[in-house]
């Protein structure tokens, strides 16, 4: 059974962050301090993934209003290609039935390197109930497509769930 819980000590906190920085290249990823940081207020959550009392993964989940920010999500190597990404998501729809949840993608592009790799990206969160929205984002040259789960997320509360989420100190020195 999959659940989410806050980091509890300092081996857990190294083995989340070991798999973040692994996980992600470094022009998507926040500083780690400032997901810890940002996961003390009411705004965000930095959760480890258990499958029972294994470890499987981390997420990073951001609130805003009744949207939820599917910010960061990352499988242990070991564990992928078990099903587990599907469970994750299906475990938040689950215990936020009354949320719209949201994530980025990058654009389904023919002409990029890794298409297949998006194309099939997309498929599978297509797959487990995500559709797209009607605008894309573009950060650091790289256009990504949004989409949501439960009732669409518009623009306008996209930039303002950003804006919320950022205050401007932070959207200075990280975007």
């Amino acid at each position: 059974m999959i659940k989410f819980k806050p980091i509890s000590d300092k081996n857990t906190m190294l083995k989340v962050k070991k798999l973040y920085l692994e996980a992600f290249p470094d022009f998507e990823r926040l500083t780690f301090w400032l997901l810890r940081y940002k996961s003390k207020k009411k705004n965000s959550s930095l959760y480890v993934i258990y499958n029972d009392d294994e470890f499987v993964g981390m997420t990073n989940l951001a609130y805003y209003k009744d949207i939820i920010y599917l910010y960061y999500l990352a499988i242990d190597p070991s564990k992928q290609s078990q099903g587990y990404v599907s469970k994750v998501l299906n475990h938040l729809v689950d215990t936020h039935p009354n949320k719209r949840i949201f994530l980025n993608i990058e654009k389904v592009d023919e002409a990029s390197e890794n298409y297949k790799q998006r194309f099939k990206r997309k498929k599978f969160y297509e797959r487990n109930g995500f559709q797209n929205t009607e605008f894309e984002i573009e950060a650091d040259d790289i256009v990504y497509e949004v989409l949501y789960s439960g009732s669409i997320v518009h623009k306008h509360e996209y930039d303002s769930f950003f804006k919320s989420y950022l205050n401007p100190v932070f959207r200075y020195l990280f975007l």
